[in-house]
């Protein structure tokens, strides 16, 4: 198959006509470490990714503010594409296509063309200014940490209204469910979709914005938005008066149209087109603002009121807990990323300290020799710089492949196959060891999409440890497969020395070893890198005296694939050195 092109609406008035996409993943968006950088407004700094699975191309978007869609249709997950599919990113249309830019030139110009691949225009929102219809703010609630209390009482001295107490029943129930929603959601972008959905159910809301604020600038950026009534929608404009003050007040707003207020001039209108009332509450947690939560309505029966305000507010409130909690913890692993490249530095240097130590003894034992001219000597003292030079290499060489940046390319494959190969190596290399190696493969397990070469390189290091632990003694190996649920389990087995308890919480550290001088302590933490960048995971069960098991889980496709939404590519948790 050719390489396929992604083509820009004419109307954008791009200086390039045509992306060629000669690579894969390819990202999409503002920022200029893009592969295809966009800079248009509407679009966000790591907007979308182009990937190629076999012979397929995928599109996923990467939590981008203002959506991406295929054929109209918004992606939530990744989406297959071919040839003529319409991607909007933002507001701006682009078409992926097979045929080279002299092909589709002919094509469009030919007069039996097919018309265009129908789609929608997707909505984008933006905070506006004036308009001739005025909207007043009746309720402004200062927001603290905790909500307003949903009240389930009536006027005082009159009895409780039995139908605000169902409904004030059904929204306690709704905050219940608030929090499933919250824990369950996969993706940030998900928990947005499904707090918009559940707001919706309790409220008579035509329109539904969340807005977080950029950490880069302290904008307002729109993560989510929904509408009652799905179909072609326009640009959602929202009041730039009413979300400033709820910004800078950190207050919850309800208003409604009219033009009795006085309180703002006509240049400060805060609602435009035929809206009848609004509310937006902050998201803040304890004094840290992470956003707004917008809604409003155009119908005049459906106006919203204080209850209405208390139950949004309660919404905004755990949303807004949620989200600073997801920040600490991006900023714990941020801080462990640094503390692993310290770590690494630290481990890398004490390693070719150790090293060169070795080879200079050597040295300074030949200059002896070479002193002497005597030859004997110097045939025994190479030995020793010839293995520090090798052990050099052999450290170099992993940690480069310890530090790679790029993600493997993953392809379907049937894991059995991958097992044979790598048994056919190992014998191939480690034919003169005295220990027995066992192969029991599951039949029919289903394929998975790995990468075949990080799979053998990490049963290979597994299997060469494993073989280590015997110290030249006679053993067995037993390596397997099986299917656990939906995951694909590989094991490696043996019946070696064991491990200690206190040495296997280290051994995937990096430059932690048990084989003394024989190792630089890298394969293990290799050996996860690899298994975790296919989408697996890897554990280790062991007993001093009775021996090691290695099981490494294979997730199914659809699994890995939702892993993939959930960070951007500038978020990829790889340590670098």
């Amino acid at each position: 198959m050719t390489t396929p092109y992604f083509y820009p609406a004419a109307e954008l008035g791009m200086t390039q006509s045509v992306f060629e996409l000669r690579t894969s993943p390819i990202t999409i968006g503002r920022h200029p470490s893009n592969f295809i950088p966009l800079l248009l407004d509407s679009i966000s700094r790591f907007h979308a990714r182009l990937e190629k699975r076999g012979t397929a191309w995928l599109l996923t978007d990467l939590q981008s503010s203002n959506g991406t869609f295929l054929n109209g249709e918004r992606v939530t997950s990744p989406r297959t594409i071919v040839e003529g599919d319409v991607i909007t990113l933002g507001r701006s249309d682009f078409t992926f296509s097979f045929l080279t830019p002299v092909e589709r030139r002919a094509l469009l110009d030919s007069p039996h063309a097919a018309p265009p691949r129908p789609h929608q225009h997707t909505s984008s929102v933006s905070l506006v200014g004036d308009d001739e219809q005025a909207a007043a703010v009746i309720l402004s609630t200062r927001i603290q940490g905790e909500a307003t209390p949903i009240s389930m009482r009536g006027p005082e001295g009159q009895a409780p209204d039995l139908d605000a107490l169902q409904q004030a029943n059904e929204r306690l129930l709704a905050l219940y469910r608030l929090t499933e929603v919250i824990r369950d959601a996969p993706t940030v972008e998900t928990m947005f979709q499904d707090v918009l959905d559940l707001v919706f159910e309790s409220l008579p809301a035509d329109r539904g914005v969340i807005l977080t604020l950029d950490n880069m600038d302290d904008s307002l950026q729109a993560r989510q938005v929904k509408f009652r009534n799905p179909g072609k929608q326009p640009d959602m404009g929202i009041s730039r008066t009413i979300v400033q003050r709820v910004v800078d007040e950190r207050v919850a707003i309800l208003s409604r149209n009219t033009r009795m207020d006085s309180r703002f001039n006509s240049s400060e209108s805060l609602m435009i087109s035929d809206i009848r009332s609004a509310m937006c509450v902050p998201l803040v947690s304890k004094v840290r603002l992470m956003g707004v939560l917008f809604v409003d309505t155009r119908e005049v029966e459906h106006a919203f009121n204080e209850d209405d305000l208390a139950f949004l507010s309660s919404v905004g409130n755990d949303l807004a807990v949620t989200l600073e909690m997801q920040m600490l913890q991006q900023a714990n692993l941020h801080r462990e990323r640094l503390a692993g490249i310290g770590q690494t530095i630290a481990g890398m240097a004490h390693n070719i300290k150790n090293i060169l130590q070795l080879a200079k003894g050597g040295i300074e034992l030949m200059d002896i020799a070479l002193t002497r001219k005597n030859l004997d000597e110097i045939e025994s003292y190479w030995p020793v710089v010839r293995r520090g030079i090798d052990r050099m290499q052999a450290l170099t060489q992993e940690m480069l492949a310890y530090s790679r940046q790029t993600l493997p390319k993953l392809v379907e494959a049937a894991v059995n196959d991958v097992v044979r190969d790598t048994v056919a190596l190992f014998h191939a290399e480690d034919s003169e060891n005295e220990v027995k190696l066992n192969v029991e493969l599951a039949n029919d397990l289903p394929t998975r999409y790995i990468d075949p070469d990080g799979l053998q390189k990490a049963l290979l290091n597994m299997l060469s440890n494993s073989v280590d632990a015997f110290d030249g003694r006679e053993g067995n190996i037993t390596i397997s497969t099986s299917l656990e649920g939906h995951n694909v389990a590989v094991r490696v087995k043996d019946d070696g020395k064991g491990i200690s308890r206190q040495k296997l919480a280290k051994i995937f550290q990096p430059f932690f070893t048990t084989k003394g001088s024989r190792g630089t302590g890298l394969g293990l933490s290799m050996t996860r890198r690899y298994i975790e960048d296919m989408g697996g995971s890897i554990s280790v069960d062991s007993t001093e005296g009775e021996g090691t098991t290695f099981t490494i889980q294979l997730a199914p496709p659809s699994v890995l694939l939702q892993r993939e939404t959930e960070s951007p590519p500038a978020d990829d948790p790889r340590t670098s050195v």
